[in-house]
């Protein structure tokens, strides 16, 4: 029987982390950043050298560089954006990674050991370390004279780890007979008022508090290796191979010099030793005609792949889980950290809110409201290409053999609907913070609150009406943990040319502004939000920099198209001094030269009336109202108000 070497302590922290994987961290890191005490624990002594993801979309760059994060990443990972295909021989490229919807026209390959080195590193540049060693072994929500919190009991071995021979190695199934014998812990009971479960498939949080997870384990016996081959094939990009047995292969070259194979292992006995000789057949087989040797392995095992999900992703609006924890599925995409990395992005400017009493618990519930379709549907997508390289139903086999049998003359002119696997098309729906404007019409899809923001180049306007030769993208404009984007429209109100000063109204009746009334608007309502909504809750003002906006205003100018030639050249500028002189973030105008950003947001330039956007701390259209008039700036007010609690 385990000895408890000393009677539990206890401890307060705001909000507890269970595992320090990717998901894990990252959550760490975007709480403190927000001033929010945190303590994440992790049961393992050391980072497991196992990558399971190799692949960061491009989505998740995004999220990266809007977290200041991204030059770490790409220093230390290169860009994909094309597979090489074999299929019977015939080599092809397929641009599987290519979108052009976002600067990040690719995905970034990094195994995942090294994006959680990077992530843990950046932890600790915050002064948080992960608590290594601690296993979480009850959690629950204590509901006492009208207050609720989160109790959890840890304990850490004093010798050694926490691991036990005996325990589960499937997904979902957590044992009961969690000590064992001849071992010394200490435990502790920690209070706090939420709990991050990214505890990975295995989640003893989501176990404890009897979630269940609702899915299937698949019938394929699939080989995971890491070593050494030897080949005539280029492996040295994502390769799919698909030989004479019409048996596909995957292949990822790792920064070691080493390739992980992912391949149907189905035919072999997975009670008994899975041997190199072993393996090297079934590779073989798949990648004949090829020469495909195995020089030397790492790591060789079976794989049985799940596809899961949380039936709810909290627990009394106290205990979240995200990324494994909430949700698996197979390989087959690589969209299995990337969306556990936004499940956290999703979720902590909203716990932040909470716990700065500037919302109220309420806005929690949003998260699986928005995150659990994002995952149902990355499940959808991730077992459909799984099936389609791996099933062993007769149906799927002949199709796969018509579809590889012609592929080679087909590839060319296949086409993947960008931002798919890249995960840049995830749209939240309407909720209390995806707000409709309640009387213009809805415009078309692609600009409804839920969306992602679209990202577009913009140059600041100088004084005079004079433009800097410097091109700024629009999402390096909006970072920043936990700030709202104010994006102001103008259309061609602030041009030297517009009629917008003969005219009260646009075509549709919508009030027209111009520089001084825009001025006033900016500087008033900025004021007023800053004033009664910011971060420094009395709680934590020693963690928290005071210094940082919760509210952010960006002016978008533009031009209708202009006339030049060798004997002429149009006047029309974007002239705002009052504006141009403004700080970034307090209203600098900026120019959109093209037009592409009024027409990615759904906004007529010529003779119209602009409209106000509002961004959401994670990058996505919370509001839109078409005009940038008081009336605008009143509904705005208004979207805002039904968020936020009025600070005394």
């Amino acid at each position: 029987m385990a000895a408890i070497a000393n009677p539990a302590r206890t401890s307060e922290i705001p909000v507890l982390i269970s595992g320090a994987g990717p998901v894990g961290t990252l959550a760490a890191i975007m709480l403190t950043r927000l001033g929010i005490p945190c303590r994440i624990i992790e049961r393992e002594l050391t980072v497991s050298p196992m990558s399971k993801a190799l692949s960061i979309h491009a989505r998740t760059l995004e999220i990266l560089e809007q977290t200041g994060l991204i030059d770490q990443f790409l220093a230390r990972g290169h860009p994909i954006s094309h597979f090489n295909i074999y299929f019977n021989g015939a080599f092809s490229l397929f641009p599987g990674l290519i979108n052009s919807i976002s600067h990040y026209n690719y995905a970034l390959f990094l195994e995942q050991i090294r994006t959680t080195a990077i992530l843990t590193e950046e932890l600790e540049r915050q002064g948080l370390k992960v608590d290594r060693g601690w296993e979480l072994m009850d959690t629950k929500v204590v509901e006492e004279g009208g207050k609720t919190w989160v109790e959890t009991t840890i304990r850490r071995a004093l010798d050694g780890n926490n691991t036990r021979s005996t325990e589960s190695k499937i997904v979902g199934e957590v044992e009961l007979d969690a000590e064992q014998a001849d071992k010394e812990y200490e435990t502790e009971v920690v209070k706090s008022e939420y709990l991050i479960a990214a505890d990975g498939g295995k989640s003893v949080v989501r176990h404890k508090v009897h979630i269940p997870f609702v899915g299937r384990t698949l019938e394929n016996n699939v080989i995971l290796f890491d070593g050494n081959i030897e080949t005539d094939l280029d492996v040295s990009n994502i390769t799919v191979i698909n030989g004479r047995n019409n048996q596909t292969m995957n292949v990822f070259p790792l920064s070691d010099g080493q390739v992980r194979i992912m391949v149907d292992g189905s035919d072999l006995d997975p009670t008994q030793e899975l041997t190199n000789e072993a393996f090297e057949k079934v590779a073989q087989a798949a990648a004949a005609p090829a020469k495909f040797l195995i020089k030397s392995s790492s790591w060789l095992t079976f794989y049985r792949v799940n596809e899961r999900q949380a039936e709810t992703y909290s627990y009394k609006n106290r205990i979240f889980l995200a990324g494994d924890a909430a949700h698996v599925h197979s390989p087959a995409g690589g969209q299995g950290m990337n969306l556990g990395l936004q499940d956290a992005y999703n979720l902590t400017w909203k716990m932040a809110l909470v716990l700065n009493g500037l919302s109220d618990a309420t806005l929690l519930e949003t998260y699986e409201g928005e995150r659990a379709p994002v995952a149902s549907n990355v499940i959808n997508m991730s077992s459909a290409m799984f099936a389609m390289g791996f099933s062993r139903q007769l149906i799927r086999r002949i199709l796969r053999k018509t579809v590889t049998t012609f592929a080679s003359l087909l590839v060319r002119f296949i086409t993947i609907p960008s931002g798919t696997v890249s995960m840049l098309t995830i749209r939240y729906h309407e909720n209390r913070i995806n707000q409709r404007h309640k009387t213009q019409p809805a415009p078309a899809d692609e600009f409804q609150v839920g969306q992602r923001a679209h990202d577009g180049p913009l140059v600041q306007v100088l004084a005079g009406g004079q433009t800097s030769s410097d091109i700024i993208r629009l999402h390096q404009l909006i970072h920043g943990p936990g700030t709202f984007h104010i994006l102001v429209f103008t259309s061609d109100m602030l041009s030297t040319t517009s009629s917008a000063s003969s005219r009260k109204t646009d075509q549709g009746g919508i009030a027209l502004t111009d520089e001084s009334q825009l001025k006033g608007d900016i500087e008033r309502h900025l004021g007023e939000w800053r004033s009664k909504w910011a971060y420094g809750s009395e709680r934590f003002q020693q963690q928290q920099n005071h210094t940082r906006p919760m509210f952010n205003v960006h002016v978008i100018g533009a031009l209708p198209e202009t006339l030049s030639s060798s004997k002429f050249e149009d006047p029309s500028k974007i002239h705002a001094d009052s504006l141009a002189s403004k700080e970034a973030g307090e209203g600098r105008v900026y120019f959109d030269e093209s037009s592409k950003l009024h027409e990615r947001y759904g906004v007529p330039v010529k003779a119209g009336s602009g409209a106000i956007v509002v961004i959401r701390p994670d990058s996505h259209v919370g509001y839109r109202v078409q005009g940038a008039g008081h009336a605008a700036w009143q509904d705005v007010d208004e979207y805002l108000r039904s968020i936020f609690n009025t600070r005394v």
